[in-house]
């Protein structure tokens, strides 16, 4: 289960709401994720970080939006971000809609 990775000691996590789009889904449905995917972080996570964890390949992830924003896969996460992951080939007038025309995660 994503999350679930420290061992031994029990310790309140910081938790983020993972979401999906497009082909992407279909790897949460693969692995019996709900969507959206609660995920325990540790300090210092980033989505880049969170996709490794997860087993999600880079490259299948263009846009990064936290909390409705697009961000970097650098950028640090917080307890209760909500964080979506957006895959390549999103028709352009949706990709000027949801405001990451020309952007870069």
């Amino acid at each position: 289960m994503p999350g679930l990775w420290l061992k031994g000691e029990v310790t309140a996590m910081a938790r983020i709401e993972l979401r999906a789009f497009g082909p992407l889904m279909k790897i949460f449905s693969q692995r019996g994720w709900s969507l959206p995917l609660h995920v325990e972080i540790a300090p210092g996570d980033t989505p880049g970080v969170l996709l490794k964890r997860l087993e999600i390949p880079e490259e299948q992830v263009e846009v990064v939006f936290i909390n409705g924003r697009v961000e970097k896969k650098s950028h640090p996460l917080q307890d209760g971000d909500r964080v979506a992951f957006v895959p390549p080939g999103i028709p352009s007038i949706h990709r000027v809609m949801l405001g990451f025309y020309g952007k870069k995660a």
